[in-house]
């Protein structure tokens, strides 16, 4: 018995200025994709812990992973899935554990998932059990639901629990194996959109649920429920949030489970509407607080598909009195070849950001000097976000204008590591302001060290502030963009 493990992911925000290439997912094959992920806290590490343990053979398939963007063309799209089929029938596994997001697009692709588990269904045939992890703000459709034996979902946002995820899964296909499990599964689509802000998983609505479900799995009345609130930025026409139960040759029992947490969710809809405060009030305030004061401006979330390159704290941190170092990454290509061509020590004015979403942010003329040039690659430390796994985010260099430290980067890197920074030489835990981008992952290593937290109202492809989104394709009507919608 010879079991698969593989890794596809990216999340998708169809808004988003920038196109996904394959190279973006940096992907490896065969026994190179079980030395990247071997020992590393991810859904793939989580998924190669148990089947060594168990001293079950193991077949490395792939593992690919990109940052939050637009879809991914379409022959690079062609491209990744004909390597991925390819590597499936040099294989040849008996069964399969795949790690993908669940909300990824491709340009004549809504569903790349269900995609994907088309291709293994063709290669592995009707019988073989595949087991998929995805993340928990997956867009589930039908599809997946037929094509998977089970589909197992993080816990926690900020995702933290990736590694166990993929322990999860590994252990209930390995019951499956053995005679053990009989997979049941059902979904629940609901016709709701949850703001990431306010959907954390350790308080508030979310945290009763996650609870709940967790309840469940420990009384062995449910395999995994899987709580879907959904990727915001996506507009295609089989979206919305989703709940996934899967019990022990009980259908029945999976049905109503999926359809009790549904209703619950519905219900706290409201719970997770969000406020946020213009960023000249949130910069006050940090003026006043002893302390890292952090800015979250998610509406250029990295992690969201935002290109990174906004300038709507920059420009009033430029203006303000400040007595403290403040931090910031920008993704601009052009101002980090310009600072490298002038060289460390060197001081330059240019213009910076603005590079890529063009409609929402202009360029903020600054004068700095050149502190550090890098390679742009560094570890991700923090708990969840591929931790252990190193990123490249292309030649970076870090800017010194007056008490303000940008960090440059050419291409987007997830802000919600401190470790971003530290391997940069800028620690955020000496900072009076620290912006990151991204609606809450940053939490879970950023509250710890944080006297305060602003979430800030800038424009931009991933804002909270949905409807101000141009939505065409998805199913309407849809909450909160129609706040009147039933269920």
């Amino acid at each position: 018995m010879k079991i698969g493990v593989a890794a596809i992911l990216q999340e998708s925000n169809t808004f988003s200025p920038v196109r996904t290439r394959y190279a973006d997912f940096s992907p490896v094959f065969g026994n190179e994709a079980y030395l990247r992920h071997a020992g590393k806290l991810t859904e793939m590490g989580g998924f190669i812990n148990v089947l060594e343990n168990a001293a079950v053979p193991i077949a490395p398939i792939c593992a690919a992973w990109a940052i939050t963007a637009n879809r991914l063309v379409r022959a690079d799209f062609r491209r990744l899935g004909k390597e991925f089929e390819a590597q499936l029938r040099q294989a040849a596994p008996d069964a399969l554990l795949l790690a993908m997001h669940g909300a990824q697009t491709a340009e004549g692709e809504d569903d790349v998932e269900g995609h994907l588990l088309t291709r293994a269904r063709q290669v592995m045939g009707p019988d073989a059990p595949i087991v998929v992890t995805l993340d928990l703000h997956a867009n589930v459709t039908e599809r997946m639901v037929a094509l998977a034996n089970a589909i197992v979902g993080y816990h926690t946002y900020p995702h933290i629990d990736m590694f166990e995820t993929g322990q999860k899964a590994a252990g209930m296909l390995l019951r499956m194996l053995a005679g053990e499990l009989r997979p049941a599964m059902a979904m629940r689509k609901l016709p709701l959109i949850v703001p990431a802000e306010n959907a954390q998983t350790y308080r508030g609505p979310m945290h009763e649920l996650v609870q709940d479900a967790e309840a469940l799995e420990a009384r062995g009345e449910a395999e995994a429920i899987s709580i879907f609130p959904v990727q915001p930025w996506l507009d295609i026409a089989e979206m919305g949030c989703a709940v996934v139960s899967v019990t022990n040759g009980r259908p029945a029992v999976a049905r109503r489970q999926a359809d009790s947490f549904a209703k619950r969710l519905w219900r706290t809809r409201r719970q997770y509407d969000i406020t946020l405060t213009p960023v000249p009030e949130a910069i006050h305030a940090a003026l006043s607080i002893a302390g890292p004061t952090v800015l979250a401006e998610s509406s250029d979330s990295t992690g969201s598909g935002s290109p990174g390159d906004s300038t709507g704290v920059l420009k009033h941190l430029v203006e303000a009195p400040l007595t403290g170092p403040a931090a910031i990454f920008l993704v601009d290509p052009a101002a980090v070849a310009k600072a490298i061509t002038a060289g460390i020590g060197a001081t330059v004015t240019m213009k910076v950001g603005g590079a890529f979403d063009k409609q929402n942010s202009r360029p903020v003329k600054v004068t700095g000097v050149v502190k550090l040039i890098s390679d742009g690659r560094w570890t991700a430390r923090a708990r969840g976000y591929n931790t252990g796994i190193t990123t490249c985010m292309g030649r970076a260099v870090v800017l010194e204008v007056g008490l303000i430290l940008i960090l440059l980067a050419e291409k987007p890197a997830m802000t919600v590591d401190p470790e971003l920074f530290r391997s940069h030489g800028i620690d955020p835990t000496y900072c009076q302001i620290v912006v990151v981008k991204s609606p809450n992952g940053f939490r879970a290593e950023y509250e710890p060290i944080a006297k305060q937290i602003f979430l800030v109202d800038t424009p931009g492809v991933s804002t909270a502030n949905l409807q101000q989104l141009p939505f065409n394709r998805i199913a309407r009507p849809i909450y909160p963009l129609d706040p009147d919608t039933r269920f």
